[in-house]
């Protein structure tokens, strides 16, 4: 498995939209149809509006869609509260202290979506791991681009879930309740 990252609409404009859509369906998720949903039905849509822009990791030994992950920016409130006082040093490099409502105001890299493809071989399939790796070598190209070093993500309420991210030094500073998907997500940042 030799993976390589390549951004949607850069795929649309040399390989067309029609064939960048059925690559899209080979990505099956049994475990989370929310994010096959996405890629299915929405990522094209929301690359073009610049909502998120995704990017695809394929094998290229054979062309196998291995994975994605979708990344724009968000402002978040990260409460004074919830950070050790290692973690606030390094907040106020990015963001600034509401004293009023003890709140960091922020602008964030957000992983909107995050999934591996359960559609290919397990001996084949990228983990976690390797997709998160990706996800930060194209964080930081854009860091260097604007600025910035906070990335920030939500997590359903499943431990597993909270468990990998949790691994890739990600640490929890709230939580929200979606009225849309009628569910808990727990907030997670972590330094670039």
């Amino acid at each position: 498995m030799t993976p390589e990252v390549e951004n949607i609409l850069n795929m649309i404009d040399d390989h067309g939209e029609e064939q960048v859509k059925f690559q899209l369906h080979t990505f099956s998720s049994p475990i989370n149809k929310s994010i096959e949903n996405f890629l299915h039905n929405r990522a094209i849509d929301f690359s073009r509006r610049k909502l998120s822009i995704t990017y695809l990791v394929n094998d290229l030994d054979d062309s196998q869609l291995l994975g994605y992950f979708a990344l724009t920016h968000k402002a978040v409130l990260i409460s004074h509260a919830s950070l050790s006082n290692t973690s606030r040093k390094k907040l106020e490099r990015y963001a600034r202290l509401d004293r009023a409502t003890g709140d960091y105001m922020a602008s964030a890299f957000l992983i909107a979506q995050f999934g591996k493809n359960y559609g290919v071989d397990n001996g084949t399939r990228i983990t976690g791991h390797q997709l998160m790796d990706i996800a930060n070598d194209v964080l930081l190209g854009i860091q260097r681009q604007i600025g910035g070093g906070i990335i920030y993500l939500d997590c359903e309420d499943r431990e597993k879930l909270k468990q990998f991210y949790d691994g890739e030094n990600f640490k929890p500073f709230g939580e929200r309740f979606s009225q849309e998907d009628e569910q808990k997500y727990f907030q997670y940042m972590r330094f670039l």
